[in-house]
């Protein structure tokens, strides 16, 4: 090296994990390497819910199976250029399938490899440690340390053919001196060159490249989308997150803002609906019955199963306590629950029983034909809540099928008694049960909501006390499931469609007044049709005044826009039948420095 200066579809075909041999007895070997051609038989061993859920709580690694699992690094022989490029597999035996990756006794054993390779010899600026993928978790993140006794700055300039340059300067992990971090820039399947330079404080900088080959997509799918940028400045930095794109596995895809794939994180048994990034650490869903969190490095540190509840659309984040919509697999009934994990504890205990809260409502609705949309488990698809949104001790939850929005108070401690501060949406449906005295009424003329997703509070400092928005992804589609049609078809809002493939949604905005007991439309903004799925986002602050992600996920397209709705970039995706959620995110201090 030189110096130089500075420049919703779950796959049956998953199953549980393989046992790990006994470390004592012959057995015939093999390498898989799974961060390479292994990487669907990695896939292939992740593990799903089995008949026998685990209980719930965090998982702890088996010492034993940790000491039995071999974690083999090998010489990538797709890299060349300045440094060795390592790449991550198994030593198994003949018969042996790839560990489950999201297990703890997995991460936990190449958590020590890579421990150990770190401390085979003193890796500098000048020789580095490069690593595909440590921990499985992100396909194409590019692990470097090297230690110095200076800190300082990586800059990282990724160019491949037929795409723009990729350039942006790493998150630095380091405790002391050096580099420690996951660089982001390899594009899947891809012949990638990899320009680093380190800037040292103080200190005479150093510089190098390797050009790699990196892993093919394990789901097969396409690492370019159909792109339009109108305003390449006024976009958000940082990589899209598409969540449940239908036709070829689970996997989250992350994209940069010119369409490019630059990493796909394995799912299981179903999509990881939501893709948090926040205090050092992704939240999401690691199965259909487990909530998984991954440091910067893509390390699966903790591992929580769920038990008999099975997860679906969404969950919120607040602090170390995370709110998820699921499915409770000893029920009839499914997409009615609230559960609370405690990340810190790993405790796990259910907050919200909507039956219990709405036996009324419950009682009217008959289950409806088909798979309830978004859960693994089947059952009553009564009120199919698809949101979740917690602000200053409230609990929103966005029911779709009956396009209610529903407000609860005292429903955040397990043992509490959720009650129900208010609703928003077609009160004739409720007519009878005791509910509707707890509508919103609306003041002006209003769009109403119909099949929404996505609901979000927003507070701003501008609008009188007791007062805040609620936006949304407005589907604009009335239709239901559960009730007879004479019961629903003439009673929802007259801008709504029935027609399930020509219409207009918007991402509608409606300020809550508390105190008055009362709504208003504060904007509607015109988006491409799609009667189900789909979501609105807003970036930065999450204040209104930030650009959003829209996605219409049945015109499998998203965009990015400005505050006011204006198209900033638009993205034609490829699906089955659609994409359930994008999110964009910054990840600033994970994968990439501050400005």
């Amino acid at each position: 090296m030189s110096n130089a200066s500075p420049a919703p579809s779950p796959d049956p075909s998953v199953g549980p994990s393989a046992p790990v041999p006994s470390p004592g007895g012959p057995v015939r070997r093999r390498t898989v390497m799974a961060g390479a051609a292994g990487a669907s038989l990695a896939l292939l061993g992740l593990g799903a819910c089995t008949e026998d859920a685990p209980e719930p709580g965090p998982q702890e690694p088996d010492e034993e199976q940790v000491a039995a699992l071999s974690v083999v690094y090998r010489e990538e022989a797709r890299a060349r250029g300045d440094w060795t490029v390592w790449a991550v597999g198994y030593d198994l035996g003949e018969d042996e399938e790839a560990p489950a990756l999201y297990e703890a006794t997995t991460q936990q054993a190449r958590h020590e490899a890579l421990e150990a390779k770190k401390a085979e010899k003193q890796w500098t600026a000048q020789d580095p440690l490069l690593v595909i993928d440590p921990y499985g978790t992100t396909l194409t993140g590019l692990y470097v340390y090297f230690e110095d006794e200076a800190a300082g700055a990586l800059d990282v300039l990724a160019r491949a053919a037929s795409t723009q340059d990729y350039a942006h300067t790493a998150a630095n992990h380091a405790t002391a001196g050096g580099f420690e971090g996951l660089v982001i820039g390899l594009i899947p399947g891809a012949h990638t060159t990899m320009m680093l330079t380190w800037r040292p404080e103080g200190g005479q900088g150093s510089a190098g490249e390797v050009r790699v080959k990196a892993p093919t997509t394990a789901s097969g799918y396409g690492t370019a989308l159909a792109a339009e940028i109108h305003d390449a400045e006024a976009l958000t930095p940082g990589l899209f997150a598409m969540n449940g794109v239908t036709g070829l596995g689970n996997n989250t895809y992350l994209m940069d803002s010119t369409g490019i794939m630059r990493a796909e994180v394995p799912a299981v048994d179903t999509a990881a609906h939501q893709f948090i990034p926040e205090d050092g650490r992704i939240v999401t869903t690691t199965g259909s019955r487990q909530l998984g969190v991954l440091d910067p490095l893509g390390h699966a540190t903790t591992l929580i199963d769920l038990g008999e509840h099975s997860v679906h659309h969404d969950l919120a984040v607040v602090g170390d306590l995370v709110y998820l919509l699921t499915s409770d697999a000893s029920s009839e009934r499914v997409e009615d629950r609230v559960l609370r994990v405690d990340l810190a504890s790993g405790a796990v205990e259910q907050v919200v029983d909507l039956q219990q809260l709405l036996p009324e409502y419950e009682s009217l609705a008959h289950a409806q034909e088909g798979a309830a949309g978004g859960s693994v488990v089947q059952g009553k698809d009564w009120i199919h809540i698809n949101s979740i949104d917690v602000t200053d001790g409230v609990m929103i939850l966005s029911a779709r099928e009956t396009s209610t929005i529903i407000a609860l108070d005292d429903a955040l401690e397990p043992g509490g008694e959720p009650s129900v501060r208010w609703m928003l949406g077609v009160e004739e449906l409720w007519e009878g049960t005791g509910y509707e005295e707890l509508f919103l009424a609306p003041e002006g003329e209003v769009l109403g909501n119909a099949g929404q997703h996505s609901v979000h509070r927003l507070d701003d400092d501008a609008l009188p006390e007791g007062q805040y928005y609620l936006e949304m992804f407005n589907n604009n589609y009335w239709r239901m499931s559960t009730r007879e049609d004479a019961e629903w078809q003439d009673v929802g809002p007259a801008n709504a469609t029935t027609d399930e493939h020509d219409g207009v949604s918007h991402a509608l905005r409606y300020v809550v007044d508390e105190a008055a007991g009362t709504f208003s439309q504060d904007e509607a903004i015109e988006l491409p049709y799609s009667s189900v799925v789909s979501n609105v986002y807003r970036l930065g602050t999450g204040g209104i005044d930030q650009n959003m992600v829209a996605n219409s996920g049945r015109s499998n397209e998203f965009s990015e826009r400005s505050a006011d709705g204006e198209v900033l970039a638009s993205y034609r995706y490829d699906s089955a039948s659609h994409g359930y959620r994008v999110y964009k995110h910054t990840f600033e201090g994970f994968w990439f420095a501050a400005p």
